[in-house]
Parts: structure tokens; sequence; C-alpha cells
């Protein structure tokens, strides 16, 4: 894509990220609008344009249904507290590291731990 082109779909992307802060601002299309060196008329027209375009795309042949897939179970690994290498301890919880345990494995872990 040139860049002629790129500028409209960044101007839109534009607007569909004021027009969502607007809503989620709680506050009145006027006052966002005026606090932002706005028109309310430019952005009701952006507002209008854009739910246009979803609902032109909205007409489009339906994507199929969801469909769902049987997994196999996975194979459950039982290890025993004397095989660990380490346990690690966070306040009160508290998880036990075996030597299986990749470097992802562990990031992920302890990623979570920090948010408990």
């Amino acid at each position: 894509m040139t860049s002629t082109e790129l500028k409209p779909q960044a101007r839109l992307q534009g607007w569909v990220m004021a027009i969502q802060d607007c809503r989620s601002s709680g506050l009145p299309v006027r006052q966002w609008c005026r606090e932002r060196g706005i028109t309310p008329t430019t952005y009701y027209r952006w507002e209008r344009e854009l739910l246009s375009i979803a609902d032109s795309t909205a007409t489009l042949p339906e994507t199929p249904a969801v469909a769902f897939a049987e997994l196999p179970v996975p194979k459950q690994v039982c290890c025993n507290a004397s095989e660990r290498s380490a346990t690690l301890h966070l306040d009160n919880v508290s998880i036990d590291i075996y030597p299986q345990c990749g470097a992802e494995q562990l990031k992920a872990l302890v990623e979570i731990l920090r948010t408990c």
C-alpha cells in the first residue's frame, strides 16, 4: 500500500479511537468536543460515516458458524516432591518447580505470581 492509500485509513482509525474515547469518557459529546477543539458537527459527521462503513460491511455474507473440535486430554505428569528442583515462595503462594519446566513456563509463572 502506498502512503496516499494509507492516509485515509489512518484518518479513519484516528476517528474510531476518538469516538471510542468520547463514548468511554462519560462526558457529553459537546463537552468532549469543546475540550479537544473539535466541533460537534465534525464529530457527528465522522460518527455517521463510521457507522455507515460498519453497516456496509455488516451486509457481507455471514461467516460460517463456529465449529468445535475435540482435543485429546494432555498426558498427566505426576511429580514427586523429591523430584522438584526448587520451590518458589511469594507471600502466601508457593510453586514447586520441576526439571521439565522450561524457561518460558517459569517466566510465565513468575509473572502470574507477581499479580497475586
